[in-house]
């Protein structure tokens, strides 16, 4: 079945909570009552999808739910499964009160990829050619989160001589004319790296960019990476240990993301 899959790449541990504290019933720790193994959660998955993988079964962020970790081919997820075994919730968790994607959150602690996958041959460069800190960036011309980003990675190379960053466009099928617009960006780019940048900034600023392409299929070959790599959403950062982080981030959350990465570098 496909259901899971088409979920787990659109998606692309926590302290159990108690039902009560009577002598006869559950603690505080609702394992103390509710356990399940790691083949208990394979076989539920497996009859749904023979070819995703279940790596890690614990505790979610509410109670009531365990929380499977899920691979299939280089796309991993995670889905919840109700204490009864039967029911696969496939969806996100939202703490209302603190506003935070806490399955967005564990996503990016569990999702690695490693950059020497990433080819080069068509990205985009910011920064200087010879910068130590590397940085890949997922991005689609057409995408206003992208712009936002954009901005503030235009800012840190500023900043940080010392940082390159690599952009790979990776066009979305809700957007109509990215494909078209990666074409004609990286086919400029391959001629001239300035005028790449220029139209990718026209397009992320919302204007028309006329140029044709140059015969190359730039927009159908990332599309591809992105499904190799289970890249779905832009904008995405991949850092310098593997770390994967969707979405546009803050100047400060990059750096400190940046400064992370090359400590674990240093450690290896």
């Amino acid at each position: 079945m496909k259901w899971l899959f088409i979920l787990l790449a659109a998606l692309l541990a926590s302290e159990a909570y108690g039902f009560g504290t009577g002598a006869e019933g559950c603690s505080g720790d609702c394992t103390a009552c509710h356990t399940v193994k790691k083949e208990e959660a394979a076989a539920v998955v497996k009859g749904l999808d023979p070819d995703t993988v279940v790596e890690a079964v614990g505790p979610s962020p509410v109670r009531g739910l365990y929380q499977v970790t899920v691979k299939k081919g280089d796309a991993s997820g995670i889905v919840y499964m109700d204490f009864s075994k039967r029911f696969i919730i496939a969806g996100r968790i939202i703490d209302a009160g603190e506003k935070r994607d806490v399955t967005q959150e564990k996503m990016e602690e569990l999702r690695r990829i490693d950059p020497a996958r990433i080819p080069l041959d068509n990205a985009l460069r910011l920064g200087g050619s010879e910068g130590r800190k590397k940085l890949f960036v997922f991005t689609d011309p057409e995408c206003p989160y992208c712009a936002k980003l954009h901005e503030e990675l235009v800012a840190l190379v500023k900043e940080d001589p010392g940082l390159q960053v690599a952009i790979i466009l990776t066009p979305l099928e809700i957007h109509p004319d990215a494909t078209r617009k990666t074409d004609a960006i990286v086919c400029a780019s391959r001629k001239n790296m300035a005028d790449g940048m220029r139209l990718l900034e026209q397009s992320l600023a919302g204007k028309a960019v006329s140029e044709s392409g140059c015969g190359g299929r730039f927009g159908e070959a990332g599309k591809k990476l992105g499904r190799e790599l289970g890249i779905g959403m832009t904008p995405t950062m991949v850092f310098a240990n593997g770390k994967v982080v969707s979405g546009a981030r803050k100047r400060e959350e990059i750096r400190k993301l940046i400064e992370e990465a090359e400590k674990d570098r240093d450690r290896k």
